[in-house]
């Protein structure tokens, strides 16, 4: 059955609107796992230990890197996860529970995305902070500021891409095994094979790569190409997603 959109009541006085009410429930729902809490203990720690035992020949520029680029390589494989499991593991009650009520498919896709999005930089920057803290204590700080906070932008760019990715393959998949294996091939496919098709541009694995020149300082305007290339892919992903899932039977 073709379910349409819910109706055009306002929420009463009082109450946050169907899409904050979605994103909070959502939101709320991701801290609670124990999922969240095993992964941000898990990469604090390493984040501590690679620090301590760079502590007299690492520099702040390879510590940086080589932690931000564990959130390309390693807890991709979380958000991958998550993001991939918002929309398709709700199926089954879409029509009858979110649906029948006045809450729009418009307010449903943009609260999984915003909530799946927030997530994913609410955690990043708590394992980032810990990371560049450390690294700032070392006795090479061959870093400037502006090139610092550059580094750390890129990739939380990179990390919203692959989130984006992840609603919308969420959202155009029926099944949740699907999207997660669709969204590993085409993460893992951009971080390797496009710079091979001459698209390193939008590579996490090229982005990589240029950071300890970023975080020196040392940079060009690469980067500024890469910011938009994820920007872009990350509303493209949102725009053609909240399209096919308002014209989707349910």
């Amino acid at each position: 059955m073709k379910s349409r959109a819910g109706s055009s009541r306002r929420p009463s006085a009082g109450k946050p609107s169907p899409f904050w009410a979605i994103a909070q429930a959502d939101l709320k729902g991701l801290f609670r796992s124990r999922i969240t809490y095993g992964w941000l203990l898990a990469a604090v720690f390493i984040q501590v230990v690679r620090t301590l035992g760079s502590a007299s020949s690492g520099t702040t520029s390879s510590v940086v890197s080589s932690g931000l680029s564990d959130f390309v390589y390693v807890w991709s494989l979380v958000i991958t996860a998550l993001a991939a499991s918002s929309v398709s593991s709700e199926a089954g009650e879409l029509a009858d529970s979110i649906l029948s009520k006045s809450v729009t498919r418009l307010d449903y896709v943009l609260a999984k995305f915003a909530s799946r999005i927030a997530y994913t930089l609410i955690c990043f920057s708590m394992v980032s902070a810990v990371l560049v803290g450390l690294a700032l204590r070392l006795e090479v700080g061959d870093y400037s500021a502006i090139g610092l906070a550059s580094a750390v932008l890129l990739v939380a760019l990179a990390m919203v891409t692959l989130t984006a990715l992840g609603v919308a393959l969420s959202i155009a998949l029926p099944s949740t095994v699907v999207a997660i294996v669709a969204l590993l091939v085409l993460w893992y496919s951009m971080t390797i094979l496009f710079p091979v098709v001459g698209l390193g541009f939008v590579s996490p694995g090229s982005m990589l790569g240029d950071l300890p020149g970023v975080i020196t300082g040392a940079w060009g305007g690469g980067e500024w190409e890469t910011a938009g290339g994820f920007i872009a892919i990350s509303v493209v992903s949102l725009a053609l997603s909240s399209a096919y899932f308002h014209s989707k039977d349910i």
